[in-house]
């Protein structure tokens, strides 16, 4: 994305969707994710690497379509392309091309698609309900039903933390040291420098009446909602609610995704 500049205090990205080619390029992005046809494909795939002729088999369609479906979803980075040996019986034992769904690719997507929509300038307004429904598309098939954070920036980029519990510290480990916690904790490596440790805990997530909320714990560096900072009492999370420990390089941002309906 362009046009990405920081304040001086917290060293946050702020993003403009007013480029003309970033809007081409985001139009491009939406195309892939809104067919139903690519989406059925990514759901197949999900279950183990399949050829183009099996996938061509279970949604039905030619194998010259499916081939073009794949080259779209593989322009995206969602599925990977490596070479196998044949199971079908046919040419059983035969080097065959498998395609296969990357680990977190999915994940990657949904986050890709919360980010846009905090993508600041009137550029955006003709593509919001586009987003909406390849959002929508994605959710549908991903595996899982609940409540998640998904870490949107550092080398643990793309990790995925299911919300299982009621309560949650969330803090860095250092190297050589064992956090002893009874509470349910999101570790996150050393490499977060600016967030507190999790014996001391950065922040905490807490489920109150079926709404999860989170409260930062006298942390140095704060904890944030959408930019704004969080009190020492609970703040409700709504869905693709942006979470920043320590805004900036060393920091953690998290994407909150309540889950399907």
């Amino acid at each position: 994305m362009n046009d990405i500049s920081s304040d001086n205090s917290h060293d946050r990205t702020i993003l403009s969707g007013s480029d003309p080619e970033f809007i081409a390029e985001l139009s491009e992005y939406l195309d892939v994710l809104a067919s139903p046809v690519r989406l059925q494909m990514l759901s197949f795939m999900g279950t183990r690497p399949r050829t183009v002729r099996q996938v061509a088999h279970e949604i039905s369609t030619s194998y010259e379509n499916t081939k073009k479906h794949l080259t779209r979803l593989l322009s995206l980075g969602l599925i990977r392309k490596e070479i196998g040996v044949s199971d079908d019986p046919s040419n059983h034992g035969q080097p065959v091309f498998y395609y296969s769904l990357i680990p977190g690719g999915l994940d990657q997507a949904t986050r890709n698609l919360a980010l846009f929509t905090s993508v600041s300038g009137s550029g955006l307004s003709g593509l919001s309900d586009r987003i909406e429904t390849a959002k929508k598309g994605l959710i549908d098939i991903m595996p899982g039903k609940g409540p998640s954070l998904s870490l949107t920036n550092g080398p643990d980029s793309g990790r995925r933390y299911e919300l299982k519990s009621e309560m949650y510290r969330i803090g860095r480990s250092e190297e050589g040291e064992e956090v002893l916690v009874t509470e349910p904790v999101i570790i996150l490596g050393d490499e977060y420098r600016s967030v507190s440790r999790a014996s001391r805990p950065h922040a905490w997530l807490r489920k109150k009446s079926g709404v999860w909320t989170i409260e930062d714990g006298n942390s140095k560096g704060g904890t944030y909602v959408n930019g704004k900072p969080v009190p020492h009492e609970p703040v409700p999370l709504t869905n693709e609610d942006l979470i920043e420990l320590s805004p900036g390089s060393l920091g953690a941002s998290f994407l909150y995704l309540s889950g399907k309906p």
